[in-house]
């Protein structure tokens, strides 16, 4: 592995280590974080000659589709969730898009026990998602 996809690696482990614990106790995504992170990883693949701007973009068609979720019900997803589905982008390529399909599928199936444990009540609980997106990164780099 070259040294500017470790940098991103390294990057994406220390900021997802960060927002997973921030949203787990405050249910948000600071910028204050999340925004260094992606520009430092979207710098690192400018800078990285292996890697071509079609494939930064892979996942850009599934992150459109987070925003206009976003957009649409922004109590179901966060924005903070769409910059850190850029910042999963930005750090993993062409791992990326495999990496948010993993996260909603891990976070549709612990909702769904969620639900049937606790029945009608469980619709009132608010999951964060960065330690789902956390996961399905940690997956999408194992698989």
């Amino acid at each position: 592995m070259n040294p500017l996809a470790l940098v991103r690696l390294a990057i994406l482990g220390a900021a997802l280590a960060l927002l997973v614990r921030y949203d787990l106790r405050e249910h948000r995504i600071p910028n204050l974080i999340v925004l260094p992170a992606t520009a430092a990883c979207a710098t690192a693949s400018l800078l990285d000659d292996g890697v071509g701007l079609s494939r930064l973009f892979t996942g850009g068609a599934l992150l459109a589709l987070l925003l206009v979720v976003s957009l649409a019900w922004p109590a179901a997803l966060g924005m903070g969730d769409v910059k850190l589905a850029l910042l999963i982008l930005c750090a993993l390529h062409g791992a990326a898009p495999r990496a948010l399909i993993l996260a909603v599928e891990l976070y549709a199936f612990i909702a769904v026990l969620i639900i049937l444990r606790r029945g009608r009540s469980a619709f009132g609980i608010a999951l964060p998602l960065a330690p789902f997106m956390a996961a399905g990164s940690l997956l999408a780099l194992l698989i």
